[in-house]
Formats: structure tokens, sequence, C-alpha cells
């Protein structure tokens, strides 16, 4: 692959970042992410084409801030990351109904095994606040 081609290469990767479409990399603007999107070497920019590399640079310096498809992806990964950790936390309070009510069955199976169930002292079960801490 000739010089041009590869430059070109490298040029097309800037453009994709920098308007928020990467192809390749995570879309950061870092020449890391420029050469992961060229698909080249880190060294190709940092040590032969070190012009494409201030070029790059000075490109970002003019945005100020990332791209708006970029400042989008991660605002979705922010509210994606809240709605897991809101799933995990009912997951725990579900595996601690699930297993307090096993404990239950147990007793309850034991008792009428043994004639000693008597239904009138049944007593319901309820969530407690602190049913993820009883765990």
């Amino acid at each position: 692959m000739t010089d041009e081609v590869l430059r070109q290469i490298i040029r097309d990767a800037m453009i994709r970042l920098i308007a928020g479409k990467p192809l390749r990399s995570d879309g950061k603007l870092t020449v890391k992410s420029l050469a992961e999107e060229a698909g080249v070497k880190r060294w190709i920019l940092t040590h032969k084409f070190t012009d494409l590399q201030e070029e790059f640079k000075a490109k970002i310096e003019g945005l100020g801030g990332e791209p708006q498809e970029v400042l989008k992806l991660r605002r979705q990964l922010t509210e994606r990351d809240e709605v897991i950790s809101r799933l995990r936390l009912e997951i725990r309070m579900l595996t601690n109904d699930r297993q307090r009510l096993e404990r239950v069955v147990n007793v309850l199976s034991l008792e009428l095994q043994n004639g000693r169930h008597d239904p009138s002292k049944v007593v319901g079960f309820r969530r407690t606040k602190n049913s993820i801490e009883d765990s």
C-alpha cells in the first residue's frame, strides 16, 4: 500500500471520528482511536505520519469537545447502567423473597410431617424494608 493511499485511509478515519460515526474504534478523539479506526498501527501516526497526527489534534481543538453522536451514546450508556443497577437490586430482593419462602415451605412441610401443623397459626409473608440486608 502506498503512502498516499495510507494517508487517505487515515484522513477518512479522522472524518468518521470527528463526525461521531466510528466503524472500527470506540469513537474517542485520541490518536489511539484514530489508529484503530484507520486500521493501522499507532506508530504509523506517531513516527511516520506525524503531520497527520498534528492535523488530527488541531481539528479536535477546533471542535471544543466530543461530537454530539458520542455524547448521545454516552448518555444512553449511563441510562442503561442505571437500569442494570435497578434490575440487579430487584433480582436481589426477589432472591431474598424466594429464599424466605423456601424456608417457610420447609418449616411447614416438617410440621405437617410431624403432625404439628396448625393452619390457624400460619402467618402471611411480608417483604420488609430490610429484606436485602437479611441475606
